[in-house]
């Protein structure tokens, strides 16, 4: 029903909003909204949440036509339009890629039954695509491109390919390139680099942030946990790594206590308040606390415990849509979204980084042949 969806979502307007304020009370009642689907204590419950929720409830209880449901379609379009506008504040608040690619890949296939409204909307996203850097699954913007061009795109586009920005004008002429050869295949990631290599340019590769879990798994960021001789902090960490079957070890700072081990898997840990342990030595890691509501704050090493104070900090602000790369990425558990607990969270991290003893965060750099 028109007015399900209208209830269901229509504060979702203020995401798109030109107003500060108005997007971060959007953002609290999305935290809300998945705040009450993670205390939702049955299945009929969990469902009713997720309905209320973005992404998930644009698919919920509806086939994914167009014609039939034109409600549906405007909170979809209005999805698009967020990631497209503020993409920083999409990835932090219910980042899709999936849905994303989804919702471009049907409407590049219902492009003949759409009303011209939904084409003149679609038609501007592709264009704010184009004026920002590229993102993951934008190669179907380019799909979309081919099937809607016009006179007004090319024009557009014509415009674009002027711009200031490098970057803007190579993407400008990309979509341009694409449109203007119906001989190309469909759009994908690889025909960039073809028309890169047309130009005579190469592509740089994007410098992206590794994610801190994947450091700890593979022992490149120390994990500090608790000796069981003497409770005293603990360093785990893989620092040289040989071939085959890899070396970890544990040093106590206090007690001179050492081990070493070569796990032949890692455990992991659970998410419900319970102690949280390093996954090769199964030791109480030294970073954690419980908090409120049975959760518990914790992170592996200092650099762990860094980046989520870079992710909760930047969280504050990226209205300007300025880009944000912290030194790790880092996925944050939806307890710890909710922009009220950010100062407890923070407060948090700060007193569990007073018990780390100066300079035993660090491991020390080693070369692989020492």
């Amino acid at each position: 029903m028109a007015d399900d969806w209208d209830e269901r979502f229509g504060w979702a307007w203020d995401l798109i909003s030109e107003d500060p304020a108005r997007r971060d009370e959007a953002h609290l009642r999305l935290d809300g909204l998945r705040a009450a689907r993670a205390a939702a204590a049955t299945p009929e419950e969990h469902r009713e949440a997720s309905r209320r929720l973005l992404p998930d409830g644009l698919w919920i209880g509806s086939r994914p036509g167009l014609a039939r449901l034109p409600r549906a379609v405007r909170y979809r379009l209005l999805y698009l339009d967020w990631e497209v506008r503020f993409p920083h504040e999409w990835a932090w608040h219910a980042k899709s890629w999936s849905t994303k690619k989804s919702l471009l890949r049907t409407f590049c296939r219902h492009v003949d039954e759409l009303p011209e409204w939904i084409r003149t909307v679609l038609a501007g996203l592709v264009l704010v695509a184009a004026a920002r850097p590229h993102r993951l699954g934008d190669e179907r913007y380019a799909r979309l491109a081919r099937v809607l061009v016009d006179d007004a795109m090319r024009e557009r586009l014509r415009e674009l390919g002027e711009h200031p920005d490098k970057g803007v004008r190579l993407r400008a002429g990309y979509l341009t390139w694409v449109v203007g050869n119906r001989i190309l295949p469909e759009p994908k990631p690889c025909q960039w680099r073809d028309y890169l290599r047309e130009l005579g340019l190469v592509e740089e590769p994007v410098e992206r942030s590794p994610a801190i879990l994947s450091e700890v798994d593979q022992g490149r960021v120390p994990t500090l946990v608790r000796c069981p001789r003497c409770d005293g902090p603990a360093v785990v960490a893989c620092p040289v790594p040989g071939p085959g079957r890899v070396l970890w070890r544990v040093d106590c700072s206090e007690c001179a206590y050492t081990a070493s081990r070569r796990p032949e898997f890692k455990q992991g840990n659970r998410r419900d308040g319970s102690v949280v342990h390093d996954p090769v030595f199964r030791l109480p890691l030294w970073l954690q606390q419980p908090c409120d509501g049975g959760r518990r704050l914790w992170a592996y090493g200092t650099g762990h415990l860094d980046a989520i104070e870079q992710h909760l900090r930047a969280r504050v602000r990226l209205a300007g849509g300025g880009a944000y790369l912290p030194a790790y990425q880092v996925d944050l558990p939806d307890w710890m979204m909710p922009l009220d607990r950010r100062d407890e969270l923070l407060a948090g991290i700060a007193a569990l980084r007073a018990t780390v003893p100066a300079g035993l965060g660090a491991w020390p750099h080693r070369d692989a042949d020492t």
